[in-house]
């Protein structure tokens, strides 16, 4: 009888303990970890409608592609004029070498273009 006694003692204990462990583990998760998700759920939210928010209405990436079409038509345009300028003035080929060494920098093809004009 004793042996019964404590073999259940023993049982009764460790069901105590494991449901002690998983009340402090489910208490830790409903005070602690619960609010600090809950909180950075909602910062992530309002970070995320504020960055929508600031390239929907401030920038308009639809005409992203029209400003890069239009500067490469300018740059090709210079381009063009430096060329049929040097031939005139005979400078084609240090234009050819200023434009390489340019590296497709709109402002120094610019430069190159007026130095060689």
């Amino acid at each position: 009888m004793e042996l019964l006694r404590n073999l259940f003692g023993n049982l009764t204990s460790g069901i105590i303990r494991l449901l002690v462990g998983v009340g402090i583990l489910a208490a830790v998760y409903f005070f602690i970890v619960k609010p600090v998700l809950h909180t950075t759920d909602n910062a992530i939210n309002s970070a995320n409608k504020t960055f929508e928010k600031s390239f929907g209405t401030e920038v308009n990436l639809g005409n992203i592609d029209k400003t890069i079409e239009d500067v490469n038509h300018r740059v090709q345009r210079e381009i063009k004029k430096s060329f049929r300028q040097s031939q005139q003035h005979g400078h084609a080929n240090k234009l050819i070498h200023c434009i390489q060494r340019a590296h497709q920098d709109v402002t120094k093809i610019q430069h190159c273009t007026n130095r060689y004009q």
